[in-house]
C-alpha cells in the first residue's frame, strides 16, 4: 500500500511535466527543484511510517526485579509476546504512561529506596493503575496500587465515609510496598509476590500446595494472574526504552513531577474543603487532586492528613494559624 502511494507520487511528478507547457531550461530548474525536494520528504515520510509499523523484536534477555525471564521456554516467549505486541499498537497509552512515570518516579522510588526493594516494582504500579490514582476497577478496587477496601484496611489504609486514603499517593505506595515485602518473605520469589498481589496469597498458596512446585513459570494459575506478571515485564521493557520502541520523549516532556509535603491539622470543628483549598492558594479541581483521599466536601471535627504542593506550604501554615478552629498538629519536612 505504501509503495502504491509512493509510485502513486511519482507518476504525478511525470505526468506534470509530460503536459506542462513548454518552457526554458532557466524557468523549469527552479520547479523541478521544489518538486524534487517535495518528493524526497515524502519518501522519507513513507519510510519513517514503515518503520514504525515494522514488528519490533523481543529482546534476547529480560529480567525483573533481578529475576530472569526464561524467553528460550517456547510457552513463557509466547505469554511475554502477548502482552509486549499488545501494548507496542497503543502508542498513545504508551506516550502517557512515558510521561506519567516520569510524573511519579520519585514519590515511588522514594519510598523503594527506604526499603530497599527492587526499583522494578514501580511497574507494577504501572500495570495496576496506569498511574492513575483515582482508578477504580470493576471489583471496586481504587487507587495507584488498586486495593481493594479489606486489604487497604488490613495493610494500613484508614478508610470511612469521609477519608479513603486508596487513593493517597503516599500512603497508598507505603503500604503497597509494605504488603509486596511481606508477600515476597513468605513465598522468597518476587514472581510469586506479584501473582500473589494480583490472586490473593490465599489462591497462591493452594496452587503451589497443589501443583507441588514453587516456580512460577511452571505453574497453571488463572489467566488474568498467568498474564499480570508478563505485563509488568512488558511495561518494564518498554517504558525503561522508550526510544527504542517508537517513542521519541525526552525528560522534558515528563508531566510535573509530584511533589507534595504531608501536613496534619486538627479541625476543632465541622469544616468545608473549600476553606483548606482557599488556605493552600488552590483551586478546588486542584486541592482535590493532591487530596484524593479526601471523600466528602464536609470533614467532620478531628485530625486529618492534608498533601500541599511544596510551593503551597509556606502560605498554606501561614493562613492556616490565623484560623482559629483549624490547628497545625504536624509538619512534615
Amino acid at each position: 500500500m505504501r509503495y502504491a502511494a509512493f509510485l502513486a507520487i511519482l507518476a504525478l511528478l511525470f505526468a506534470s511535466n509530460l503536459y506542462a507547457e513548454p518552457q526554458t531550461l532557466q524557468e523549469r530548474t527552479p520547479s523541478l527543484e521544489k518538486r524534487v525536494t517535495e518528493l524526497e520528504k515524502a519518501v522519507e515520510s513513507l519510510k519513517s511510517e514503515m518503520a514504525s509499523t515494522r514488528m519490533a523484536p523481543v529482546p534476547d534477555r529480560l529480567s525483573l526485579c533481578d529475576q530472569q525471564i526464561p524467553l528460550s521456554n517456547e510457552d513463557v516467549r509466547e505469554a511475554f509476546e502477548r502482552e509486549f505486541y499488545q501494548f507496542l499498537e497503543t502508542k498513545g497509552l504508551l506516550t502517557i504512561l512515558v510521561k506519567r512515570y516520569g510524573k511519579f518516579l520519585n514519590v515511588v522510588s522514594e519510598e523503594l529506596d527506604r526499603t530497599a526493594m527492587p526499583p522494578d516494582l514501580i511497574y507494577l504500579a504501572i500495570a495496576e493503575s496506569y498511574l492513575n490514582p483515582r482508578a477504580v476497577s470493576k471489583a471496586s478496587a481504587g487507587g495507584l496500587w488498586q486495593f481493594v477496601k479489606d486489604t487497604g484496611k488490613r495493610e494500613g489504609l484508614f478508610i470511612d465515609e469521609q477519608i479513603d486514603e486508596r487513593y493517597s499517593v503516599t500512603r497508598s505506595t507505603r503500604s503497597a510496598l509494605g504488603y509486596l515485602n511481606k508477600l515476597h518473605a513468605e513465598f522468597g520469589d518476587w514472581f510469586l509476590a506479584m501473582a500473589a498481589y494480583n490472586a490473593g496469597e490465599v489462591r497462591l498458596r493452594e496452587a503451589i500446595q497443589n501443583q507441588n512446585t514453587k516456580d512460577f513459570f511452571e505453574m497453571f494459575l488463572p489467566e488474568e494472574t498467568d498474564r499480570y506478571v508478563y505485563r509488568v515485564a512488558a511495561l518494564k521493557e518498554i517504558l525503561a526504552n522508550p526510544h527504542k520502541y517508537g517513542l521519541p520523549i525526552e525528560k522534558a516532556d515528563y508531566y510535573k513531577p509530584y511533589a507534595v509535603v504531608e501536613v496534619t491539622v486538627d479541625l476543632e470543628a465541622e469544616t468545608h474543603t473549600a476553606v483548606l483549598a482557599l488556605a493552600m492558594d488552590l483551586p478546588y479541581r486542584t486541592f482535590r487532586h493532591y487530596n484524593l483521599h479526601i471523600r466528602k466536601y464536609k470533614l467532620p471535627r478531628g485530625v486529618y492528613h492534608l498533601y500541599i504542593p511544596v510551593e503551597k506550604k509556606e502560605t498554606f501554615l501561614k493562613r492556616i494559624r490565623m484560623n482559629q478552629t483549624i490547628g497545625v498538629v504536624k509538619e512534615s519536612s
